[in-house]
């Protein structure tokens, strides 16, 4: 199944790997792998995880704070964010609005 990335979930995606980075040299690398392997594993299938709020899905990416946001469409996943758990946490629900 195709997955499309928001351009705001991109870029939050960029800024974590960065910040990351900065932390720790190759401590953004583990995160963007761990990222793309949840992304990965949402393709192969996408209603496996739970609902944030329904149509909204949410999976955690493994030894990090964060969680992808998505929905299932017909022919595609669409990534609303790749949000910090511990950060504004319904700030994402303005972009699904600005959408539809």
């Amino acid at each position: 199944m195709k997955v499309e990335i928001l351009e705001l979930a991109a870029q939050e995606f960029d800024d974590a790997i960065d910040w990351y980075e900065m932390q720790s040299k190759g401590l953004g690398k583990r995160f963007k792998k761990n990222v793309i392997y949840q992304i990965d594993k949402i393709k192969v299938n996408p209603t496996w995880f739970l609902y944030e709020e329904a149509p909204i899905y949410k999976a955690f990416i493994p030894k990090f704070p964060f969680k992808i946001l998505y929905t299932v469409e017909e022919n595609k996943i669409v990534i609303w964010a790749i949000a910090h758990l511990h950060r504004k946490p319904w700030y994402w629900q303005s972009r699904i609005n600005k959408k539809e």
